[in-house]
């Protein structure tokens, strides 16, 4: 049952049906598996969603911004029931810049300040800062358009009050970005400082000589041609000294 589950969502996607049933399917299809399948399957659902999202976005050139924005909403709601949180919140993100791209011509679609700071709270909250970064400098952007307005005093106060919040929690964002950065580099140079010591452990395990009965009998050896080679020098004396007894 919870292969065929499976199996219809992804027939359903490669139909290109991306309606409430769509998801429906795939929810059902996460709450039945076992425990022991739900991180392999859930693996694959999400490597499949990545590649054919990619397929499908490129169709959509000539479709109307309103389909564009349903099938956007569709595929983040998809990563998010697979617990992809990264691309369903790279979507979001996508489909608010093609709202405020078109906003111009159509004025419904503009985004407010307040969707933008809710998005990047969001982003923020589930460990994505650098895509919170974007999203309070569009917030910004949208504060700054409103203040052009020329708003009556009360209005114009809370425009100040919101872009200086939007600042304080963009410079927030870019500091945790680069922080995280710094950590992921002083990760990286310890994982690959932890195999070089593994690769020279293996290596000194692996060679014969190190075991404490080798290095015993090897010592022996050496210590054996050592007086080999003394009684040679000796002997090469002898024989070139004059017998006292023949003079």
């Amino acid at each position: 049952m919870i292969v065929d589950e499976t199996y219809l969502f992804l027939n359903r996607i490669q139909e290109r049906r991306f309606d409430e049933e769509t998801l429906r399917i795939l929810e059902l299809s996460l709450v039945a598996m076992n425990l022991k399948s739900f991180s392999e399957i859930r693996s694959r659902l999400r490597n499949f969603m990545r590649s054919e999202s990619a397929a499908i976005f490129g169709e959509l050139s000539g479709e109307s911004i309103v389909a564009k924005l349903s099938v956007l909403e569709f595929f983040a709601r998809a990563f998010a029931l697979i617990g992809d949180l990264e691309n369903c919140l790279a979507i979001r993100y996508e489909a608010l810049n093609l709202r405020e791209l078109k906003s111009p011509s159509c004025l419904w679609l503009r985004v407010s300040h307040s969707e933008w700071t809710k998005f990047a709270v969001q982003s923020m909250e589930n460990g994505f800062p650098s895509i919170a970064g974007k999203a309070y400098e569009n917030a910004l952007l949208c504060l700054k358009k409103d203040s052009r307005i020329e708003p009556n005093s009360e209005e114009f106060s809370e425009i100040l009050d919101a872009s200086e919040n939007a600042r304080r929690l963009r410079d927030s964002a870019a500091s945790l970005t680069s922080s995280h950065s710094v950590q992921a580099q002083g990760a990286e140079y310890l994982r690959s400082k932890e195999v070089r010591m593994r690769t020279r452990q293996t290596h000194h395990t692996k060679n014969p000589y190190c075991t404490g009965s080798n290095l015993f009998r090897e010592g022996i050896k050496k210590r054996n041609q050592r007086r080999l080679e003394d009684l040679r020098s000796i002997q090469m004396i002898r024989d070139t000294v004059p017998d006292s007894r023949c003079v």
